[in-house]
């Protein structure tokens, strides 16, 4: 005996009025904390060949990005521009990030 019918029982119905709460949830959670991770990386990587002194920075970011991800998630619920969210704050994230990542290599290499 089959529990399951047919295949698309399986298959997710997007054109359900819960994908776009979710969608919309997990980009202002995930994406505001990427969004917010890149943009300490970046901050950080920046300041340190300049001089300043690591554990100063970092304090200062980490209090700093408390209210750049509240006020992210915030935008983020409020809204009506899904692929705007989705755009920013994934894509921003993930472009600091890189961004970070080449700066502090290079930092490391001496260049």
């Amino acid at each position: 005996m089959l529990l399951f019918s047919d295949r698309s029982d399986f298959m997710p119905n997007f054109s359900s009025p819960a994908w776009p709460i979710a969608s919309r949830i997990f980009a202002s959670l995930v994406g505001g904390y990427l969004f917010t991770w890149g943009l300490i990386a970046i901050i950080i990587a920046g300041l340190i060949p300049l001089g300043v002194e690591f554990h100063d920075v970092e304090m200062g970011m980490l209090m700093l990005g408390l209210l750049v991800y509240l006020s992210l998630f915030l935008w983020g619920m409020a809204t009506d521009k899904l692929i705007w969210l989705w755009l920013i704050l994934f894509g921003g994230g993930v472009a600091m990030t890189v961004m970070a990542s080449v700066v502090q290599q290079s930092f490391l290499q001496g260049i």
